[in-house]
């Protein structure tokens, strides 16, 4: 275990932030396979083309890196508390979505990231 008394220990924020750092590079690269491939059809030629885009491919290797530091923070908190820390990459999300791909955030979204950051804040302090 890497809890220590107190709180969260340092390791899962760290880790933590490495998931939502990879979580933000994760829907940067979606964003940009987005772009190059385009609407989803059922074909041959598609499916090619999906799966040997670059931005795919590194898509789908920061979605294996977040399970696989995931894990780790589970492993420490749980998977209830776990998951609703890791709820914090939600804020890399919405600064990757905003700053980079031009998405515009709705008033009931900048509540939701709100409350999830104090959310994680408290629970770091359990």
């Amino acid at each position: 275990m890497l809890r220590g008394g107190g709180g969260v220990d340092s390791t899962i924020w760290v880790v933590g932030l490495l998931v939502a750092v990879f979580v933000g590079l994760n829907t940067l690269f979606w964003g940009f396979a987005l772009r190059e491939v385009g609407a989803p059809e059922v074909s041959l030629t598609f499916l090619f083309t999906l799966f040997f885009n670059k931005w795919f491919i590194l898509a789908m290797l920061t979605g294996f890196t977040v399970a696989v530091l995931s894990y780790w923070v589970y492993s420490d908190l749980g998977v209830m508390l776990g998951r609703f820390f890791l709820s914090l990459s939600i804020l890399s999300i919405v600064l990757v979505g905003i700053l980079a791909l031009g998405e515009k955030p709705t008033p009931e979204q900048w509540i939701g990231v709100a409350l999830i950051i104090v959310g994680a804040i408290l629970i770091g302090r359990i």
